[in-house]
């Protein structure tokens, strides 16, 4: 491998390099400052392959310029954008957007000095972040390969998980090293993270994928490295008792996607988010979604209380509020020893009127009554002698200079002392400005047979969204696919109730679900950033399979 590049070398006229972010077997990333982007800040991650040959590098280029296409068209808010590629140095190298913040890695490690961990429910909150991301680059045909904790990113400004270093190109690379028979110094994925089908023919998956991002979700509550977590005799997963307290059903959705044969995984991102809705009320939010630095374990040693909720929740603390009971013993008795002390003492009867006018209290609220008594009566008589000698007098009152006339409740106000005709009823007051009003939305209503796939394509309007509306009873199943080009667009899944279908039916570009209610669901389209597009989207519905109830035969004697 070349050595690295010099700190505050100028690349391409343009990225100053910063800083050395990490390095791979194909390369290393760097901080880069864009000069001719405000100085904001960038990636640069390159590539060097390992044989100079002339075969060798004609052959990188291709696959690099390849691969640099499709991550062109990937456009999801937590993968950073790719900006640009280009080759200096005999070196080639992408230039993609910078998200700030700390990896999963060093969340967990930061954790581990205090000895806390994950909680149960981040993990789910997690996964439930993940999967969208996952689900779009899948529907692309685009499979990471290297999911881990290293190269997922909690993200300051929003605290969501960014997935970066994209596998898509080390795939290109490891193929072009193979063919050419070259050393082959790196492996596409990390040991313990990648599954056997991918270690060991090169293949890899959706749910690859997926059995990447169960490790690593794994690793997040146990704070355990993946090798630590398998029994080495059965070759087989044994996490479970380092996360006694978790619940059943998501242990039992990890344990599927963990699967060694690949067929016996979920087969998509979206089988999963399917598999946690069915779920999901067993496990309650956490008090700040999607934040990894909230919601801590207990340490070690203090085993978490359960709960009716089915999620951890933190011990009370010496300042939290809350009232020794013996306290409250001891108050209650107080109380009711006094109580019966007091019914049971008799007590003289008096005139409730003597004992108040008996206090100085009494006799201080009395003097201050008669005195108000010798004061109101004298006003309200001169008021009304002063009342009835206005009303007989015929001579009119001439009006003072600044008195301003009573305004006519029918005409529209005005800002100057300009006298103004006054409008008539039937005369619209002035239309506010134009620019407020926003841009109508034109809805096309479309009919979907069961099981046939309905196409619509066509451009898209910058300045507004794209609005299919169907009608589908309850036990249908709905799935939508889109692609848009070259600016991108994202889809919005609307039930009945005007509301997304479920927390994945957002901002995504593929979705597939049962439908939960009978009534007009609305597929909005969105172009990105106000670009104009070209969209195709595809639209099929099937029946939900219904449960076979038939008798069991009857045993034969």
């Amino acid at each position: 491998m070349q050595p690295p590049i010099p700190l505050g070398t100028l690349l391409q006229q343009r990225y100053r390099v910063t800083k050395i972010l990490g390095q791979g077997g194909f390369g290393r990333t760097y901080l880069s400052q864009d000069t001719g982007c405000f100085d904001e800040m960038c990636v640069l991650k390159e590539f060097s392959p390992n044989d100079r040959g002339r075969d060798a590098l004609k052959k990188s280029k291709e696959l690099f310029q390849r691969e640099a296409q499709v991550l062109y068209q990937i456009n999801h808010p937590q993968i950073p954008k790719f900006r640009a590629n280009f080759e200096e140095q005999k070196r080639l190298f992408l230039v993609q957007e910078y998200a700030e913040g700390k990896t999963v890695a060093k969340t967990l490690s930061d954790r581990l000095k205090n000895n806390m961990t994950f909680t149960e429910a981040e993990a789910v909150e997690f996964l439930q972040n993940m999967l969208p991301v996952l689900s779009h680059i899948h529907g692309m045909g685009i499979i990471h390969r290297d999911i881990s904790p290293d190269n997922i990113i909690f993200r300051d400004r929003d605290k969501l998980p960014v997935l970066i270093d994209f596998g898509v190109v080390k795939a290109g690379v490891t193929q072009l090293e193979v063919s050419t028979q070259i050393h082959q110094g790196t492996t596409v994925g990390k040991a313990g993270y990648a599954p056997g089908e991918q270690l060991q023919t090169g293949e890899a998956y959706a749910n690859s994928d997926l059995y990447a991002l169960a490790v690593t979700v794994v690793v997040m509550m146990t704070g355990r490295k993946p090798e630590s977590l398998i029994d080495k005799s059965t070759m087989t997963w044994k996490w479970h008792q380092w996360v006694p307290t978790l619940t059943p059903w998501f242990a039992k959705i990890l344990n599927k996607m963990l699967s060694r044969m690949p067929n016996s995984r979920y087969q998509s991102a979206n089988e999963v988010a399917q598999a946690l809705r069915s779920v999901s009320d067993f496990v309650g939010p956490s008090a700040a979604p999607g934040r990894p630095s909230d919601n801590l374990n207990p340490p070690t040693g203090m085993p978490p209380r359960p709960t009716t909720s089915g999620y951890e929740r933190p011990y009370p603390t010496n300042n939290s509020g809350s009232v020794p009971l013996s306290r409250v013993k001891r108050t209650t008795n107080s109380v009711k020893s006094s109580s019966y002390s007091v019914k049971n003492t008799p007590q003289p009867q008096q005139n409730p009127l003597r004992g108040i006018l008996s206090t100085p209290w009494g006799i201080a609220m009395g003097s201050t009554a008669a005195a108000l008594v010798f004061i109101i009566i004298p006003l309200f008589l001169v008021g009304r002698s002063l009342t009835t000698s206005n009303s007989s007098s015929k001579t009119p009152t001439p009006a003072p200079t600044l008195t301003t006339p009573a305004p006519d409740p029918l005409a529209t106000p005005t800002p100057t002392t300009v006298p103004q005709p006054v409008e008539s009823v039937s005369s619209p007051p002035p239309v506010p400005v134009a620019t407020s009003a926003p841009a109508t939305v034109t809805v096309e209503s479309i009919s979907v047979e069961v099981g046939k796939p309905l196409v619509k394509e066509g451009a898209l309007d910058p300045t507004k969204p794209t609005v299919f509306s169907l009608n589908l009873p309850v036990g249908h199943r709905l799935k939508a696919s889109l692609a848009s080009t070259p600016a991108g667009a994202t889809m919005n899944i609307l039930a009945p109730n005007q509301a997304n279908v479920d927390v994945y039916a957002k901002n995504t570009v593929n979705w597939e679900g049962n439908l939960p209610l009978a009534g007009e669901y609305r597929i909005e389209i969105v172009p990105l950033a106000g670009a104009a597009s070209n969209y195709k989207l595809e639209v099929i519905t099937t029946l939900v399979p219904t449960p076979d109830v038939s008798a069991s035969p009857t045993p034969a004697p």
